[in-house]
């Protein structure tokens, strides 16, 4: 080991001391010091990444990460992270990307698959209630513009029933000096529009309630967590599981279905991928079901 390296893995082992203490700003200053004696290591750049995650710094975090995949592009931190500290900005779309990634460098490691799902179905759900809080906010405008036109309707046909009375008092005044012909019509303009402004707001309403009528399909969840399935497999069996569930249960438990009970090997297992692109269509539509 050359000098530099030498005194930047020294650097490094210093940092996680004041990792563990939880002395994140002591700790930067190690890992930036390992940096700057070896720039080509990209656990230096995560390592680092991950004290400004705990800061909630999530530029610096989002800088740190892309060097890092700069340096090794199946960083599997490296995406993680990012994914985390975009999904803390706003930024869904790279945020499921590049958790995506992670999830697949990571996969037949098993290191940190879990974690990663969690991200990425918490990313899911973030970006769809933005979605949602949009359309919300769209649909009030719509129905608040509706409403206008409806009584804009009312009011020039009012207005049109006015304008053939002889008399051109104040409202108050034509209503109770018209004879009873007129006041019927004024009443029936107001039934009419009243009728269709209750109209559009049940339309309004129901449409709501349509959305609010959640519920996810049994197929979608995992037979062992009852979780929403991301990165469905089949067992030689034909059953379906979440991959990461399955190897969890195939580490305490050994190598056969948890309910056929029947032995098998993990390069057996084949992804589900129908079943896949179905739960990855129906989350884009859903996201609240990310955390079902």
């Amino acid at each position: 080991m050359s000098g530099e390296n030498y005194r930047a893995e020294t650097h490094k082992v210093n940092g996680n001391n004041y990792f563990k203490r939880k002395e994140y700003d002591n700790a930067i200053k190690e890992y930036t010091a390992a940096i700057n004696q070896n720039p080509r290591n990209a656990v230096y750049y995560t390592n680092r990444a991950l004290c400004y995650l705990k800061l909630k710094k999530y530029d610096s975090v989002v800088l740190d990460c892309e060097s890092a995949i700069r340096q090794d592009k199946r960083s599997v931190k490296g995406h993680y992270m990012l994914g985390q500290a975009l999904t803390e900005k706003g930024e869904f779309e790279l945020a499921i990307f590049n958790l995506q990634k992670a999830y697949d460098l990571d996969k037949d490691k098993f290191s940190y698959s879990g974690e990663i799902i969690q991200a990425l179905l918490s990313a899911r759900k973030k970006k769809w209630e933005r979605e949602e809080r949009i359309r919300v906010q769209r649909e009030s405008e719509f129905l608040k513009y509706i409403k206008g036109l409806i009584n804009a309707e009312r009011d020039r046909q009012l207005q049109k029933v006015s304008s053939k009375s002889s008399m051109a008092a104040t409202f108050s005044k034509f209503v109770n000096s018209h004879p009873p012909d007129v006041q019927e019509r004024i009443d029936h303009i107001n039934k009419i529009h009243n009728e269709r402004l209750s109209q559009t707001e049940q339309i309004f309403a129901q449409s709501d309630e349509n959305l609010r009528s959640r519920s996810v399909p049994d197929y979608f969840l995992d037979k062992i967590s009852f979780n929403i399935m991301h990165d469905p497999v089949v067992t030689p069996s034909g059953i379906t599981y979440e991959r990461v569930h399955l190897k969890e249960h195939y580490k305490r438990n050994g190598y056969f279905d948890p309910l056929s009970r029947r032995q098998h090997d993990e390069s057996e297992l084949y992804p589900n991928l129908a079943l896949k692109e179905a739960i990855e269509e129906f989350l884009n539509k859903n996201g609240w079901a990310a955390d079902y």
